[in-house]
């Protein structure tokens, strides 16, 4: 099965699991609903899914897989917890990924804080031990490629992913 096809799938079962723990909750424990509850959540999924299948059968072109993804992730999900809990967040798998790199603080990278000043990535301080430091960068340097590939578009997020990971070369000034 191609991927796209696997991811697509995996986002169906994500997000009708999701409505499926919505509507016990909203109707109480699942051994409690009565049939009149089970009947609406069946005829809200219904509702969903007719109007995903209008829209994909009249969108101008054939609708990728990223975008069906970014709907359910950015639209639909979020829209429903909202409705349900506004103190309840939905990650798609890269943000979980990238927030619990960020809680653990497990990751490999140069060792440094950069930030934008106008159109360039500038380092604010390198981390003592790091490679950043025993490569000798400082304070102000200027962040002008990594691994060849110009920084002058990117903002300070797209840097750092471009220095995790891997050893990344960088043109500094």
């Amino acid at each position: 099965m191609p991927s796209r096809t696997r991811r697509a799938l995996f986002a169906s079962t994500i997000f009708l699991s999701a409505c499926a723990v919505t509507g016990s909750v909203l109707g109480g424990h699942v051994a409690a609903q009565s049939a009149s509850d089970e009947s609406n959540l069946r005829d809200s999924m219904k509702s969903f899914t007719d109007a995903y299948a209008i829209v994909e059968a009249n969108y101008a072109d054939k609708l990728k897989t990223d975008q069906v993804d970014k709907a359910i992730y950015d639209g639909a999900i979020p829209g429903m917890l909202d409705t349900l809990d506004p103190h309840s967040n939905f990650f798609d798998p890269k943000a979980y990924a990238k927030m619990r790199e960020d809680q653990t603080g497990k990751y490999f990278g140069v060792g440094m804080t950069i930030q934008p000043q106008g159109t360039k990535i500038v380092v604010v301080a390198p981390f003592e031990g790091t490679p950043s430091y025993r490569a000798g960068i400082r304070p102000g340097d200027v962040i002008l490629s990594v691994d060849g590939k110009t920084t002058e578009k990117m903002d300070s997020a797209d840097v750092a992913n471009l220095l995790k990971g891997r050893a990344a070369r960088m043109l500094l000034w």
